[in-house]
């Protein structure tokens, strides 16, 4: 029997600057140069006769996940020299870039050397294969060594020992991640401390960036045939179309700043062309074979142009009555992220068996088939962020047109179908679907006032998610986010929430019929009632008599049936119903799957449940 060579690769940032964002563009530029650098790797092994199994579809580059599973035997080597090629074709190009375009007063000698320390240490990389031979402790377990799974947990040992370099500066950090230097000309420039000016470094910083951003604009509209500027407004326009890539105030890093250049069409175009050139030189023609993939590497810039960015954008300083201006029509945004619950559970079923592999390539086909689906057919005024496969995250917008304001009712509407019509692509709600996945997904889904700063919002976004993870997977947070940083929550299983739960709401009038129905009745009851201190620890009886004033007998019943409340910790959530509050595991006076459920938890549980969707539904469904 062939003995089979698996190669598992992941790398990750050493600073952690992928994760770091302020803008929409940072969130795509962070995506797009992780699935850059993992197709590099995939194209590379894929010439030299490798088959990749994990990522599936390696020709749609985008959303590209970090960890790479290969059949064949393609050497560390020349895993790592694709990865170094890639990533230095990005910082020579973004650097030379800026010194041949900003120009006049300024020296950069002194920071070439940070760049270089950039391109040299700004990636971990872990590489590990099948053994050549069998170890003695693998022949004492009779642990089979040519699988997928023996190679991933070596990679999980080599992970635990940590080797990378961190990179001193002079001067102040960034103002995004606070971790690293600004850049700009000077830095890296040796100074005595003593005569360290901050007020002159910091006008320095804003007067390069300044040019900068005017730069990106005006290539941006060169490169732009469609873009229609008078000579005259060309200047001011620059100005408005650079600051989508970088304010003058910002006070970015290195790798900040090529996370913002990257997303441009022109430095992007150059990128590619030097890739093809290294990866000829390095690895021969069959490296740049597939050209298909080489224009889709080109091509997603094109959707980050300003333009498209206009109808997300955060507040301006100042606001131009003008069909240029970025301007925020609305008070309001709704963000999503979510994510397969369980992915690594469902493939371990398969672990250390003949069809692994197979399994492995058609799971990540599925999810990576579904996420190219889910961007390419958003909802009515979403953007999709990225998609990589069971990972995803986006925002609903409003479009500024007259009469269609985004109404977060509209954001509900959509997520009471999500997980059937979306997630399953089920339109036809058919038993035997083919697209069903096999796993389940929980989506954190946050309403924020447009002046809440964007990282706080994504923070939440995160927060949400792992929020509906922790109260028992396959379901939705909701969550209301203030200006004064409060925020008000309520998790509901997809099952519940496709009962038509939220639309079946009834006020007092009750009049079914109607339209709009008034959240506000429920709402001021329950602000009533939790003043007087009503809802009780040990009784549910208050909580569910305000269910039956304002909901339908067959939703209260449903909600009343305690063998809706709780699921057991090793439930398959594919063929049962997840439990309204989660694991059960989580209620019990010990906190294990077998131990005895302490009632009076579990009844305060129902009670801020039903408390919750008064509140949250009174926010996102009053119209």
């Amino acid at each position: 029997m062939t003995h089979k060579i698996y190669t598992v690769i992941t790398f990750a940032p050493v600073q952690g600057f992928i994760e770091k964002s302020r803008k929409l563009r940072d969130l795509y530029g962070s995506s797009y140069l992780l699935s850059y650098l993992s197709w590099i790797i995939c194209n590379v092994a894929k010439s030299q006769g490798c088959r990749v199994i994990s990522p599936a579809l390696p020709n749609v580059s985008q959303g590209m996940p970090n960890q790479i599973i290969i059949e064949g035997n393609f050497s560390e080597e020349d895993a790592k020299s694709a990865l170094n090629i890639g990533w230095k074709c990005v910082t020579e190009i973004c650097r030379e870039w800026i010194e041949l375009q900003v120009t006049g007063e300024w020296r950069y000698e002194p920071w070439k050397r940070i760049w270089g320390l950039w391109t040299k240490y700004s990636w971990e990389f872990f590489w590990v294969q099948t053994p050549q031979k069998e170890s003695d402790a693998a022949n004492k377990t009779n642990i089979k060594t040519d699988t997928i799974s023996y190679v991933r947990e070596l990679l999980n040992e080599k992970k635990r020992s940590r080797a990378w370099t961190a990179i001193n500066w002079q001067g102040e950090s960034s103002t995004l991640s606070g971790a690293d230097a600004i850049a700009y000309p000077g830095l890296g420039e040796i100074s005595k401390p003593n005569e360290y000016n901050y007020q002159k470094e910091r006008t320095a910083i804003k007067k390069f960036n300044a040019q900068l951003s005017q730069k990106l604009g005006e290539s941006f509209i060169d490169a732009t045939p469609n873009i229609n500027v008078p000579k005259d407004k060309k200047a001011e326009r620059s100005q408005e179309y650079g600051e989508s890539f970088i304010d003058p105030d910002e006070e970015l890093s290195v790798p900040e700043l090529i996370k913002r250049l990257i997303t441009h069409k022109v430095i992007v175009k150059e990128i590619v062309n030097l890739l093809k050139k290294r990866l000829k030189e390095r690895f021969g023609e069959e490296a740049i074979a597939n050209q298909e993939a080489f224009a889709e590497i080109d091509k997603l810039p094109q959707d980050l142009n300003p333009d498209s960015f206009k109808d997300v954008s955060r507040p301006k300083k100042k606001k131009i009555a003008d069909t240029y201006k970025l301007i925020q029509y609305n008070d309001f945004q709704g963000w999503f992220q979510g994510d397969g619950d369980k992915a690594g559970d469902y493939l371990k079923r398969f672990a250390n068996t003949s069809e692994e592999g197979e399994r492995i390539n058609q799971f990540s086909e599925q999810m990576r088939e579904w996420g190219k689906h889910f961007h390419k057919n958003s909802p009515e005024s979403c953007r999709v962020v990225y998609a990589g496969g069971d990972d995803f995250l986006g925002v609903f917008y409003d479009t500024g047109k007259e009469n269609q304001r985004l109404q977060p009712q509209h954001c509900v509407d959509y997520f009471s179908t999500f997980k059937s019509k979306i997630w399953h692509q089920n339109e036809d709600i058919n038993q035997n679907n083919p697209k069903k996945k096999p796993i389940t997904v929980s989506v954190g889904f946050v309403w924020a006032g447009s002046s809440i700063p964007q990282r706080d919002v994504l923070q939440h976004c995160r927060l949400a998610e792992k929020s509906a993870k922790n109260k028992g997977r396959d379901r939705i947070a909701f969550r209301v986010l203030f200006n004064n940083g409060n925020y008000l929550e309520w998790v509901c299983p997809w099952w519940l929430l496709e009962q038509r739960l939220l639309s079946s709401y009834c006020d007092r009038e009750r009049n079914s019929q109607k339209p709009k129905q008034n959240w506000t009745h429920i709402y001021n009851d329950v602000a009533v009632l939790e003043s007087r201190h009503a809802f009780k620890e040990r009784s549910t009886e208050i909580a569910f008599g305000l269910l039956e004033v304002y909901f339908p007998v067959q939703i209260v019943d449903i909600i009343k049936d305690e063998n809706n409340w709780l699921h057991d910790h090793n439930a398959d959530l594919t063929v049962v119903n997840a439990g309204i509050l989660g694991n059960r595991q989580n209620y019990t006076i010990d906190n294990t799957e077998v131990g005895t459920l302490n009632q009076t938890k579990v009844n305060e549980a129902i009670n801020d449940w039903i408390i919750n969707l008064a509140k949250v539904g009174f926010h996102l469904c009053q119209q």
